[in-house]
């Protein structure tokens, strides 16, 4: 049986090590979306709450998207803010029905935030904050994943060379002959020598 080449498994603990990396890079930059309004579900004032990852007080990055529209109307005026702790205006747009409403995009800090949209009667309202809560610990996830892997890629190893260290060590007993055949000798008649010619049957013995 040929041996696995010594460059093979530490090849493999790379690869495994810069392939966890892509996987929670992408996973750390994926949104979550979190439905503020929709058509036919419609509210003015939508608190929402982002609360913090893993203890992290860090900023999360965050995007509100709105959409208005109308099957009655042509024309109306139109408004939303983002605030926290409903004080503080983090943005806020006014204009028309038929003026395309900015994306915004930034950073939310954890805490309470509120959602204010001001339309005239008939305009629904798709509204849209998609957060990105695994960002702001990319960075410690990627060392804690690669220290983890690291750490498991060594005593992986360990235990092979002590698993090879005590096979090596352990003595092996020295194979004995063994005969597949003995002869029994359990009484006198086993003792005369067999004469090809005379008689299967014998005189009893007395």
């Amino acid at each position: 049986m040929t041996s696995k080449p010594s460059w093979l498994n530490p090849l493999l603990w790379v690869t495994a090590l810069v392939l966890i990396n892509v996987l929670w890079g992408n996973v750390a930059q994926q949104e979550a979306p979190n439905e503020v309004n929709s058509v036919g579900k419609f509210v003015t004032y939508r608190e929402m709450t982002v609360a913090p990852v893993f203890g992290s007080e860090e900023a999360i990055p965050a995007s509100l998207t709105t959409l208005y529209s109308s099957t009655s109307l042509e024309q109306a005026n139109v408004s939303f803010a983002l605030k926290l702790d409903n004080s503080t205006v983090i943005t806020s747009w006014s204009g028309l029905l038929t003026d395309a409403p900015p994306s915004w995009s930034g950073d939310l800090k954890p805490g309470t935030y509120t959602v204010v949209n001001e339309v005239e009667q008939g305009v629904d309202v798709e509204q849209t904050l998609s957060l990105a809560p695994f960002a702001p610990i990319q960075v410690l996830g990627h060392a804690a994943l690669s220290v983890l892997l690291v750490v498991t890629a060594v005593a992986e190893q360990f235990i092979r060379n002590t698993i090879a260290v005590r096979k090596k060590s352990t003595p092996t007993d020295a194979p004995s002959d063994t005969v597949p055949f003995k002869p029994l000798s359990h009484g006198p008649e086993y003792d005369e020598t067999w004469d090809e010619g005379a008689s299967p049957w014998r005189e009893p013995l007395r």
